[in-house]
């Protein structure tokens, strides 16, 4: 091709090609580009590699290489790729982002977001894609090795960046802030504290923040490390280093800087718990972790140890079809049956009882036959140190001449920890019964038990044992700041009021915004907003950003509101629109699937009257009805389907989408099973799908795209910050 000598070098370095060594080859990019383009990805690597055989310093090819081994998963190739890369253009910024995508594979991320800063720093003003694309890599790389907020900021840099497509960057930073694992306090980063003005370093440390601003941390940071050792214990300057700390990736540096800001007495207390929370929950290891212990009882008659657990009125066995499902680590044996052990005698007759009166299970049994390499045994998994002695004592009653082993404690998270199961003696009629008894004994339960647990943060005691230790004041209220933020907490009537009474802390003042307020309300405080002086225009936004950071409850809130000031005179199209929307949200954040069928009637009642589509309120409700096994409601929404949008072909290819995902239909259109028929019989382990779950239900026939599957893959998996 005719090269242009005065036109930037496509190698990335900035320099024109008539001042770069890539001048000499640069003339073939055009046919190795047109091979690419083309599809023929091997033989455009081929062609590169005999360029740089005859042009060891042609950058470009270099850059183009790096791009494609990315796309093909080659990441021994990318890594030595890059090296070679930055040996021949130390600060080429394209050849330091290769890199940092080769650390993030090889499970560096902290030097994967060095390597990044610094291509940034050399970027200048104009950043190349390939460094956003990376960007979005390392971003993704750093919420697997469990550095929330820094995957955060770098999902936001190629967000931000102008000009580039960010709609994978957008789909996982919502995936991370809808995730119910990660705590409200990490789903924004706190923001710089601002210094006095008439403070005599204050030149200085503008110096610092408009480095850090520029991408420039590392700099940044070394003028803040400065400015510390003349300006010690100044929150403005640890706060800096606190964002150097996010930018970089260094988790211990952060909960360091987090942990030295909740001691500065500067600053307000709630500002101070705040902190010493972010601190806990990002390295929560001898913070915020409970220890555990898996038990084992060994054996010699099998059937007999068996028959006494079954005979014990301390265990519930698990009927076989539980006992399928019990995830069980690959080339590990099933077990031939398994137990919950309860917290109280169980009764010998049918009569159920109140959900708040329910057993609860505080160990799950494992019953293993004899092994080539162990003997028979029944293994408890995971028991808190605060049960160890209890659910010892119930196997050795059932066992008397059982061998007890006890593994080495190993911490779990606290919320972990919170998850009891209620033990009914009675089955439930129907999904809705069931989801609607779950969370009444969820509801009584968990807030009680989240004072039980001993944690490291309270020197070893629980809240209930702490409440009256003055000396742990700061500690407890942390550990309040920090279910504060746990959405099941919130989500649960009761719960944060049995905490605040056990504990013994006060809860926070009631917030209660105006429109011009709002915007400093953060995701970690919606859930004490009063939103009765907001406008029905604040309140849609407010319920938005509720719903996008996983606040389902006050989510909840905000949409009733909003449906109860607009819905009843509604004058113009405008605020008809805005009802149908606070309807739609109030239905997807309702935990109770009934009651958002009872919401949805009245919402089609509403878009009828007012002559508005209502395709996604029925989509929604077809999921609902199939979450409950409810047949009846699922016929009559086919029905109501077909009846108003039949002749939709784009809604109508969203039904047969929706029940593909949901396994009701092959691909082909067969059925799997009946409509709405139940997979399988109700147990008390099998709730309705919580809000957080369903698919977005807010699809409407132009939508580029389907929402998510309720109940897909993802969030499994902990790590720190996560609950």
């Amino acid at each position: 091709m005719s090269v242009d000598l005065y036109a930037v070098c496509p190698c990335g370095n900035g320099k024109k090609i008539k001042f770069c060594k890539c001048k000499d080859s640069v003339g073939q990019m055009d046919q190795v580009l047109t091979m690419i383009e083309g599809g023929q990805v091997v033989p455009g690597l081929d062609r590169l590699k005999s360029i740089l055989e005859e042009h060891p310093d042609a950058a470009w090819a270099l850059a183009i290489r790096g791009r494609l081994l990315l796309d093909l998963r080659e990441y021994d190739s990318l890594s030595e790729n890059a090296e070679r890369f930055i040996r021949l253009q130390p600060s080429n910024p394209l050849a330091l982002t290769q890199r940092a995508a080769a650390l993030v594979f090889s499970q560096d991320v902290q030097g994967a977001t060095d390597s990044l800063l610094e291509a940034l720093n050399e970027s200048g003003q104009e950043v190349d894609a390939f460094l956003m694309d990376v960007a979005l890599i390392v971003a993704m790389g750093l919420a697997q090795s469990g550095v929330i907020l820094s995957a955060r900021v770098y999902a936001l840099l190629a967000i931000s960046s102008q000009g580039y497509e960010a709609e994978q960057a957008n789909a996982f930073l919502a995936q991370l802030d809808t995730s119910p694992g990660v705590n409200h306090l990490l789903k924004s980063v706190p923001q710089l504290i601002e210094r006095d003005a008439d403070a005599d370093w204050g030149e200085r440390y503008d110096e610092a923040v408009g480095l850090l601003r520029s991408n420039k941390v590392l700099l940044a940071q070394d003028k803040f490390e400065s400015l510390r050792r003349t300006a010690p214990n100044q929150a403005p300057i640890l706060s800096g280093l606190f964002h150097c700390a996010v930018w970089r990736g260094d988790l211990e540096r952060q909960t360091e800087m987090a942990n030295q800001l909740s001691q500065v007495d500067a600053l307000d207390l709630l500002t101070r718990q705040r902190y010493r929370a972010i601190s806990g929950l990002l390295s929560p290891i001898g913070t915020l972790s409970v220890n555990a212990q898996t038990i084992h009882v060994e054996f010699d008659d099998i059937d007999q140890a068996e028959m006494a657990l079954i005979a014990s009125d301390r265990t519930e066995q698990l009927s076989a079809q539980r006992l399928s499902q019990l995830q069980i680590p690959e080339g590990e044996v099933r077990p031939r049956s398994a137990f919950f052990v309860s917290d109280r005698p169980l009764e010998s007759n049918d009569q159920d009882v109140p959900a708040a009166q329910c057993p609860a299970s505080i160990a799950l049994v494992a019953v293993f036959g004899r092994q080539t390499d162990r003997s028979a045994q029944a293994i408890a998994f995971d028991v808190t140190e605060d049960r160890v002695e209890t659910v010892k004592g119930i196997l050795l009653a059932a066992i008397p001449d059982g061998k007890v082993v006890l593994d080495e404690p190993h911490p779990i998270p606290m919320t972990f920890a919170l998850d009891d199961r209620p033990i009914r003696q009675v089955q439930p009629k129907s999904m809705a019964e069931l989801a609607r008894f779950n969370r009444e004994f969820a509801a009584s339960h968990d807030g009680k038990r989240a004072c039980e647990l001993p944690l490291p943060m309270l020197a070893g005691k629980s809240l209930a044992a702490a409440a009256d230790d003055d000396a742990l004041a700061m500690e407890r209220a942390t550990v309040v700041r920090v279910l504060e933020g746990h959405e099941r907490i919130i989500s649960l009537a009761g719960a944060l009021a049995d905490i605040y009474q056990i504990s013994k802390v006060d809860p926070l003042p009631e917030l209660k915004p105006s429109d011009e307020t709002l915007g400093d309300v953060s995701a970690a405080d919606f859930f004490r907003v009063n939103p009765d002086e907001l406008s029905p225009m604040q309140l849609y936004v407010l319920a938005s950003n509720a719903r996008a950071t996983g606040g389902m409850t006050a989510c909840n809130r905000f949409a009733a509101k909003l449906v109860e000031k607009t819905a009843a005179d509604a004058a113009n199209e405008q605020e008809n629109r805005m009802a149908m929307e606070g309807y739609i949200l109030w239905m997807m954040s309702t935990p109770e699937p009934g009651e958002s069928i009872a919401i949805s009637d009245r919402a089609i009642q509403f878009a009828k009257t007012h002559k508005l589509n209502f395709a996604s309120i029925l989509l929604a409700r077809l999921e609902l009805c199939l979450s409950m096994s409810d047949q009846d409601g699922f016929r009559q929404t086919i029905m109501d389907i077909e009846k108003n949008y039949g002749n939709d072909p784009s809604v109508m290819a969203r039904v047969q989408q929706l029940l593909m995902q949901l396994g009701i239909i092959r691909p082909d259109g067969s059925l799997r099973d009946g409509p709405g028929a139940p997979a399988a019989a109700p147990t008390e382990f099998t709730p309705a799908a919580p809000p957080e779950e369903r698919s977005g239900g807010v699809w409407t026939p132009d939508s580029p795209a389907a929402p998510n599957p309720s109940g897909g893959e993802g969030g499994k998996l902990w790590v720190p910050g996560m609950d």
